[in-house]
């Protein structure tokens, strides 16, 4: 653990102005670390408890049935943890919210389904003579059910991976689900629990560069963490029980936890080679567009993504992404909030190469943002090996009629050459965007200062990074680029470079089509056939047919 991050992550939850503690983790801290904690703790715990009887607490106007299950989970923690400390009023606000509100939230993506089972079923196991009013079920009902549910859902991801695959900011919300889960679930949840979060842990160090930077592509993304790994949940995550940066961030599960990860995630942080090839499969998440989201049944289509780590970049992306079936209600959700490829130089964590089609449509305005994801546009398909990686957009006519890629101009060594525009990051590192349709500035302000564009409706792009080792030099990268001709036919949608080619239905290595699905897992250290849900290590195997066995080598 890294124990300067600890210190800070409490500081933090110690400070700053409760009237912000929207779900209340600094009220908890308060409690549990700090001695002198005063009665306006109280009071702010007492107001969260009243969550559906008073305004937002902190967004004016916002629906209070969005984010409930945020609150169900920080005060069920206190139940288990605070108990004793808490006056009659508090407890007897904290039971009315659990027993006469429904806490589901209206939003059914799988961290909101994760954290509302997760809180019911632990309340329902602390309280076990409780009736639930609001879903006319006594508490032994509710443990029966979501039991069932938490164990079902728990291996399915193991099968098939999370399908908010790799977010930065929903994988940490998913990670804390399972530190409350073993905490204080009975066996053996407890135990199923934590060898989630451990091959949680595996998944995501398989990913990041050994500074912690979790890089490539990802599903659920928000413009605060496109452009610096730092602003991450899992970046934190992965800093507290492996790295070294202490940058400011609130987790209160993390230092209030008895979890730590087990040795044999350790052996994978510390066996991972200089550099190596990623590749996952998760599968597409399956709701209704309209809320309150309903589930519907599980569609078989999965997502395909390789990520490439090396000491100085990594570079990777979506490989194949399945359609949803034709008439499902459940493809309005394909490119949700998805970051489709990702270039990152590994010398600064905001040194970060994406290419992307802008948009503000969706549901609330935000899912297909000016960074983020394709939400109802699906004008792009991405392919990724090795040091390449490769775009297509076909852009409809009611979308903006341009792509776009971020780029820190301020912070590279750029020039301009026809349709590259090369790319130094330092005296050995270089990279390059190729643009089918032309290299134009960005837009005003400060987007002078990241963006370029590329204008109209077919476009290709081709990224590529290598180090002066691997190719000789500056000039050397330049003439090995142009020398393997990325070419587009706007006509067919088909991209080609080097030893790589793709289009709408295909991709394809040194002539040989691609098959999918990957595997689950397929790493240097991490290993998991599609579907199986046994994941195994140099040391270990993970089953999670049945509660889960753990069988050391």
């Amino acid at each position: 653990m890294n124990k300067q991050l600890h210190d800070q992550i409490i500081e933090d939850l110690l400070s700053g102005d409760l009237e912000k503690d929207t779900y209340g983790g600094k009220c908890i801290a308060q409690l549990l670390f700090n001695p002198n904690a005063g009665e306006e703790v109280i009071d702010r715990l007492n107001r969260l408890a009243r969550w559906f009887e008073l305004p937002h607490q902190t967004i004016a106007g916002r629906d209070l049935q969005g984010e409930p299950d945020f609150v169900s989970h920080k005060l069920v923690r206190a139940c288990y943890m605070l108990e004793d400390k808490l006056p009659k009023e508090t407890m007897d606000l904290i039971h009315k919210y659990f027993t006469q509100w429904n806490f589901e939230s209206k939003y059914k993506s799988e961290n909101h389904m994760f954290l509302f089972h997760e809180s019911r079923y632990l309340y329902a196991m602390r309280y076990p003579d409780t009736y639930f009013t609001q879903y006319q079920k006594t508490a032994q009902e509710i443990i029966e059910e979501d039991r069932k549910f938490l164990q079902e859902f728990i291996r399915f991801r193991a099968q098939r991976g999370w399908a908010e695959f790799d977010s930065y900011g929903y994988g940490h919300e998913v990670f804390i689900v399972l530190l409350n889960l073993y905490d204080f679930a009975d066996e053996p949840m407890k135990k199923f629990a934590e060898m989630s979060a451990n091959v949680m842990l595996m998944d995501m160090i398989m990913d990041c560069s050994k500074e912690g930077y979790f890089g490539g592509a990802h599903g659920r993304i928000y413009e605060t963490t496109v452009f610096n790994f730092r602003c991450g949940g899992m970046n934190m995550v992965y800093n507290y029980y492996f790295g070294t940066d202490c940058y400011k961030c609130s987790s209160l599960e993390l230092v209030a936890t008895g979890f730590k990860p087990a040795d044999y995630v350790y052996d994978v942080v510390n066996s991972r080679p200089d550099s190596w090839e990623n590749r996952e499969c998760k599968h597409l998440h399956s709701i209704t567009y309209d809320t309150p989201h309903k589930q519907v049944p599980q569609v078989p289509g999965n997502i395909n993504k390789r990520t490439y780590i090396t000491p100085d970049y990594m570079i990777g992306g979506v490989t194949w992404q399945d359609d949803y079936p034709e008439g499902s209600p459940a493809a309005w959700y394909a490119h949700h909030q998805q970051h489709e490829w990702e270039l990152s130089f590994l010398s600064a964590p905001d040194l970060r190469i994406f290419s992307h089609h802008p948009g503000s449509t969706g549901p609330e305005g935000k899912e297909h943002g000016y960074w983020t994801g394709d939400l109802f546009c699906c004008c792009v398909q991405t392919f990724s090996d090795k040091n390449i990686a490769m775009a297509t957009y076909d852009i409809p006519e009611k979308e903006l009629d341009f792509i776009h890629a971020a780029v820190p101009l301020t912070k590279l060594e750029t020039e301009q050459e026809g349709n590259y525009l090369w790319i130094k990051a330092s005296e050995r590192v270089y990279a390059v965007l190729w643009f089918s349709q032309g290299i134009f500035e960005g837009g005003e302000g400060e987007l002078k200062e990241k963006e370029v564009r590329s204008y109209g409706r077919k476009h290709g792009v081709v990224c590529t990074v290598a180090t002066k080792e691997e190719c000789g030099g500056y000039e050397e990268f330049k003439a090995m680029v142009k020398a393997n001709k990325p070419e587009f036919d706007a006509d067919t949608m088909t991209l080609s470079y080097a030893n790589l080619k793709m289009n709408r239905h295909e991709r394809f290595i040194d002539g040989e089509q691609v098959v999918f699905p990957y595997d689950t897992y397929d790493s240097p250290c991490v290993h998991s056939k599609w579907g199986s849900g046994v994941i195994e290590t140099d040391k270990v195997i993970l089953d999670f047919n049945g509660w889960g066995t753990v069988t050391y080598k």
